[in-house]
């Protein structure tokens, strides 16, 4: 039973995630993503990832003050980017009424952010796991 409450736990919080990064695109979408072929799209990728990674961050952090498993941070985000990309599969797939805000381009966009998002949400807690581990194995200093 607590086996199963941990992975109703960790996908709850995965769609949580992915339902926050899918609004943030449907409703803000149309104002922060541009182009590919735009001189500012690198510029606008990057500050884009980087907030990403933060609030990646963030979300890992407090999924494990809830989850205290040994491995509740590799669970969050191997579980975090399948759900997210099983989601995105039907959400890439109706795009025209989910995203209809966005031109091609955009949605050109989106489809790069998102693939460079799910690198992030695997390395980001795979990260943070070996932090913790070496963490764990460095002796503390005695006074």
């Amino acid at each position: 039973m607590k086996v199963l409450l941990e992975w109703f736990l960790v996908i709850a919080w995965s769609m949580i995630i992915w339902a926050g990064a899918t609004l943030f695109f449907v409703y803000a979408g149309p104002y922060v993503l541009v182009a590919t072929s735009s001189p500012r799209f690198f510029l606008i990728f990057v500050a884009l990832e980087a907030v990403t990674a933060l609030l990646i961050f963030l979300a890992v952090f407090f999924y494990i003050k809830i989850d205290r498993s040994k491995k509740a941070v590799l669970k969050c985000g191997i579980a975090g980017s399948a759900v997210g990309l099983f989601l995105d599969t039907f959400s890439l797939w109706n795009h025209s009424a989910l995203f209809s805000r966005l031109a091609h381009d955009q949605m050109m966009s989106f489809t790069i952010w998102m693939s460079f998002a799910y690198s992030l949400f695997l390395l980001i807690p795979s990260l943070m796991y070996v932090l913790q581990q070496k963490r764990l194995k460095t002796p503390t200093i005695q006074q």
